[in-house]
């Protein structure tokens, strides 16, 4: 009880005369410096319930009102996909159809003189290498710009060690 009555005299004393702001002062500056403020319907920053304009004050519907329009909206959506789904596939079918219609009709037509080239020998007369050509070629300068290649040095080094142990005659067997 006496500390009741010593709250009571502490809050009807004037702040300049205890030294420090009184209590509801503290309170109202602390809720206007906040900057963040939050809408506890909408949970929202930046307004407080009373200002909130996302979400009407009452009820337009019960829980279990809104519960039913959204299980019937993903029924429909749900509906809605396999419509959808059910044209894709259609589609496809038409679409592998016309493809298989496609190379049939490639498969069964004539060759013209332009893809017959395709399917020719390269030793024609016409493509055949001049001899002038063949003679031209010095194997020496081939093998040089073939060793100049580091796959090729690497592969005739491992050769060269082939050769070496098919000519040893006594080899441990693994």
């Amino acid at each position: 009880l006496k500390l009741v009555q010593s709250y009571a005299d502490h809050l009807s004393t004037p702040h300049h005369i205890l030294g420090r702001p009184h209590l509801n002062l503290v309170m109202s500056s602390v809720s206007m410096s906040c900057a963040s403020v939050m809408c506890t319907r909408c949970r929202k920053a930046g307004h407080l319930a009373k200002n909130c304009q996302s979400l009407p004050f009452l009820l337009l519907q019960s829980v279990a009102e809104e519960r039913v329009q959204r299980q019937a909206q993903r029924s429909e959506n749900e509906k809605r996909f396999e419509a959808r789904q059910a044209e894709n596939e259609k589609k496809c079918a038409e679409l592998e159809c016309r493809r298989a219609a496609w190379e049939a009709r490639q498969a069964t037509r004539p060759r013209n003189e332009a893809d017959k080239w395709e399917s020719d020998s390269a030793r024609t007369e016409s493509t055949a290498p001049s001899a002038g050509f063949v003679d031209e070629v010095d194997s020496a300068e081939v093998e040089r710009r073939a060793s100049m290649d580091k796959e090729v040095r690497k592969l005739a080094k491992v050769l060269r060690e082939i050769c070496k142990l098919e000519k040893c005659e006594h080899l441990e067997t693994l």
